[in-house]
């Protein structure tokens, strides 16, 4: 009997190459065309737009065991990152073992399996099923005060600087997507804005001439460094300077309390002119909107850059424990459900840098477990015990700002060392 990978983007690929390593039969459901997730931009729905690039530079960014073509730029352009998922999968010939167009419905534990309903009326058995679905599918839309009868979208569905051309924008929200968005519309839009309800530290893409995330590895910047010395000489001082002079809002945190937003355009344009910051919203009257210093604009389009709330519509609420509405279900190490032996999740962390070789690694942990499991030695008897009761603190002992998408959030240092910990035991 197989296990079932639920997603064929990045996490699901780089969990069924370490299940395949290991031996390990499994199946690939994705309710998308091909392999890639939120990259692939032809989706009939994904996050995905037109001027999306990586964050973290390529030399970092690969999986464990295919690193990215030394001949790709510094920041890969989504149409790049889409290339390298497709030849990843098929390196490791994984295009047989996924069925796509595929979308799971519903599932239920079942004794020691779970049976699975998928949108094609079928239903099958598995051994054990690995949630690889994604953080970026289901948008976080916060309540406002009054009606906005304009144009109104998440971010969700901005697709193209087209949209902006000819009309006043406003662009809610400072994470990147937000930032690019915002760019996007300080370029295309007849006015722009972009309105933040608290300030955040805009990070350079380059630093002395090499990429910010290469810097901070060559010169083994700890967080406590990062947080002092470079927040408040090399940014304020030397690179960004005071935010304030673009008119953000100071930050109310340390550096590395949140996720760091890599975007030197921003600040280009705001500088210019071409973009204007503004306050909180506080209301919206009509295509007017009102915000929190008492200044209004009238506006065509309002783009709510509010980030997703992680969510497993197959999966009932009560099979998922302990999540709420305002609080994300915890697995233990952000992989292992805590009620059942054979539920796992792969990709729903948030990290300050590259992710996809902790999503090899976090592979890697579930095919370990799973050859421990099937010998029933004492490591596995113990590994049950911990997951069950024990809370492990995966941040370092950060305290991060409070938001939905920071309670995922992992200090990847510490998160690979606990990580290595558990496989060393896991296979002894």
């Amino acid at each position: 009997m197989n296990y079932l990978i639920i997603g064929a983007g990045p996490a699901g690929l780089a969990a069924a190459v370490t299940l395949h390593k290991a031996q390990i039969p499994f199946e690939i459901v994705d309710a998308g065309d091909k392999v890639g997730g939120i990259w692939d931009i032809e989706r009939a729905e994904t996050p995905m737009y037109r001027s999306a690039h990586f964050i973290s530079s390529s030399p970092l960014s690969g999986f464990a065991d295919f690193p990215m073509p030394d001949h790709y730029p510094d920041y890969p352009s989504h149409a790049l990152v889409q290339e390298y998922i497709e030849d990843f999968a098929r390196h490791h010939q994984l295009g047989d073992k996924a069925r796509f167009q595929t979308k799971v419905l519903d599932m239920q534990p079942e004794g020691k399996h779970w049976r699975v309903r998928l949108d094609d009326g079928t239903e099958k058995t598995y051994r054990g099923v690995i949630c690889a679905t994604g953080i970026t599918w289901h948008p976080n839309l916060p309540q406002f005060k009054g009606e906005f009868v304009g144009e109104f979208i998440h971010s969700f569905h901005y697709k193209d600087p087209e949209q902006f051309r000819g009309k006043r924008v406003l662009v809610i929200g400072g994470g990147n997507s937000g930032c690019d968005i915002a760019c996007d519309a300080a370029r295309e839009a007849e006015k722009a804005f972009i309105s933040l309800r608290r300030g955040y530290y805009f990070l350079p893409k380059y630093i002395f001439g090499m990429p910010s995330d290469q810097f901070k590895a060559k010169f083994a910047l700890p967080n406590r460094y990062l947080d002092t010395q470079v927040s408040q000489f090399l940014l304020n001082k030397v690179l960004v300077g005071k935010l304030e002079n673009y008119g953000l809002p100071r930050p109310d945190h340390n550096l590395m309390e949140s996720h760091p937003i890599m975007n030197s355009r921003l600040l280009h344009y705001l500088g210019h002119g071409d973009i204007q910051a503004k306050k909180n919203v506080a209301e919206f009257r009509g295509k007017t909107v009102v915000f929190e210093d008492g200044s209004e604009e009238e506006l065509d389009l309002v783009v709510a850059a509010t980030g997703y709330r992680r969510s497993f519509p197959f999966l009932k609420a009560e099979l998922l424990g302990n999540g709420t509405e305002e609080k994300e279900i915890e697995p233990y190490l952000q992989i292992f459900s805590r009620q059942f032996s054979n539920l796992f999740f792969v990709g729903g962390i948030e990290v300050s840098s590259a992710i996809f070789g902790l999503l090899s690694l976090q592979g890697d942990v579930i095919a370990a477990y799973l050859q421990a499991r099937h010998q029933a030695n004492g490591a596995f008897r113990r590994f049950l015990e911990e997951k069950q009761h024990k809370q492990v603190n995966l941040r370092g002992g950060r305290k991060y700002i409070d938001s939905l998408r920071h309670q995922r959030y992992v200090d990847r240092k510490r998160y690979q060392k606990i990580l290595h910990q558990q496989l060393k035991a896991l296979r002894a």
